[in-house]
């Protein structure tokens, strides 16, 4: 038994095949889409017996869309096979430092702050793993440099060592239970990132978000906090300052008007962001910069257009019902709301509960729109409507008009009709564009 296995290929199979490629390893794949995604390059073991598909494998290394009850990773586990994540893989062969960043919102913008303010202080690293360049694409060529990964709960399912030096968590709400089935199994995965940790290692926690401040019982590493409302040791916010302390000394990052990101919830990602930075070794004034001037990645309630007094925003990368509730959050004056996609099997009874006074209108789209208007109050202080296409939900919203924004926020994945976040972005962006052409 001496191959490695690759179940499912895509962008993070590909890059463990080159990884161990370039560790002078066997390696087959496994991959039951239809056609032929794998095109040659590698033996697909689809159609075989399971006997044979496993047959002289040693190790099962998972794409992260693959769930563990896939009767490949079972089989495994059955004949004491080892089963582990692509960014275990890359784990196991790295030779840089390592920050991990998991959460249910915002890791990508919190891994790309802190990319930046490395880059500021001319410090080498890397943007990794769920941001959308595979762990293990770059593992083995980290000699000197830091990567930034960001980590799913996809990912957190099969690790098996994965240890960080920095490990940060920045919030736990519902989310991904479709594949999960809990809140409780999701929560504990989260977790995971500060599992194999040492008392040498640094854990990161929100001291304002109650299940993360949860796992500070069982970390073994040295915790820091970030708080957005009261002092902590580590990063937090006040009186319009943002203040890093140590334990022994505090001292003034930047002012809070500095940050170029609306809303409270992107303050948190910030104040995670200098945490890492600061316990890195980073000069307060590299820091400082960096967060001036940041700009986010696309599709994070990005303003794309001004209509007369409407503003329109971009959200796309709004995933789940906590994202999109604290993008209602950071809007100023009455807002018209574009949500909806694919149906995760999820209650929305809690997105009502939670949506701000400045929701004045919301219009569904997408293959969830029935089952967010089950759950819409009868009372409800503002409009609920259902249409069949994004364009024709653009269209309705701007016929609104009492409203100061156009925000659209899906609150779930885009996979009823798109490939990911950016292209439902990009399809927002052009039928925005077109309208206001026209």
């Amino acid at each position: 038994m001496n191959k490695t296995l690759i179940l499912g290929w895509g962008k993070s199979g590909k890059s463990a095949y080159g990884l161990l490629r370039r560790l002078g390893r066997e390696a087959v794949c496994f991959d039951d889409a239809e056609g032929d995604p794998v095109d040659g390059e590698i033996e697909n073991r689809r159609g075989m017996s399971l006997e044979n598909v496993l047959e002289d494998v040693e190790t099962v290394v998972v794409n992260p869309a693959v769930p563990v009850t896939h009767p490949v990773i079972c089989g495994a586990k059955a004949k004491g096979i080892e089963v582990i994540a692509e960014i275990e893989l890359g784990y196991r062969c790295c030779k840089g430092n390592l920050v991990a960043v998991t959460g249910t919102n915002g890791k990508t913008t919190t891994v790309s702050l802190i990319k930046e303010v490395f880059d500021h202080a001319g410090i080498e690293a890397y943007a990794l793993g769920n941001i959308g360049v595979p762990f293990s694409s770059a593992a083995d060529r980290l000699a000197g440099a830091v990567a930034i990964l960001e980590t799913s709960s996809f990912q957190l399912e099969t690790t098996v060592d994965f240890a960080p030096r920095f490990a940060v968590c920045l919030n736990v709400t519902p989310d991904h239970i479709e594949r999960h089935k809990t809140f409780e199994e999701y929560t504990r995965l989260k977790a995971r990132i500060f599992e194999n940790q040492s008392e040498k290692d640094f854990a990161i926690l929100n001291a304002d978000d109650p299940v993360v401040s949860s796992f500070a019982v069982h970390i073994k590493a040295e915790i820091f906090w970030f708080s957005a409302q009261n002092k902590v040791k580590g990063a937090y916010a006040e009186d319009g300052e943002i203040f890093f302390d140590d334990g022994k000394k505090r001292e003034r990052i930047c002012a809070v008007d500095d940050v170029p990101l609306k809303g409270k919830h992107n303050l948190s990602d910030v104040l995670a962001s200098v945490l890492v930075a600061k316990l890195y070794g980073v000069k307060t004034d590299m820091i400082a910069l960096a967060v001036r001037e940041f700009r986010p990645p696309k599709y994070r309630i990005e303003l794309i257009k001004t209509l007369k007094d409407l503003k329109i925003y971009n959200d796309s990368k709004s995933t789940n019902i906590d994202s999109t509730v604290r993008a209602c959050e950071a809007m100023d004056g009455a807002t018209t709301l574009i949500v909806g996609g694919w149906d995760k099997k999820i209650s929305y009874e809690s997105f009502f509960a939670r949506l701000p006074e400045n929701v004045a209108h919301i219009v569904c789209c997408g293959d969830n729109s029935d089952e967010i208007i089950k759950w819409a109050p009868d009372d409800a202080r503002y409009s609920v409507v259902k249409t069949a296409t994004l364009e024709r939900a653009v269209e309705i919203s701007l016929s609104y008009k009492d409203s100061k924004n156009l925000l659209f926020s899906p609150s779930t994945s885009s996979y009823d009709r798109y490939a990911d976040y950016m292209q439902r972005g990009r399809h927002f962006d052009g039928i925005v564009k077109a309208l206001a052409n026209g």
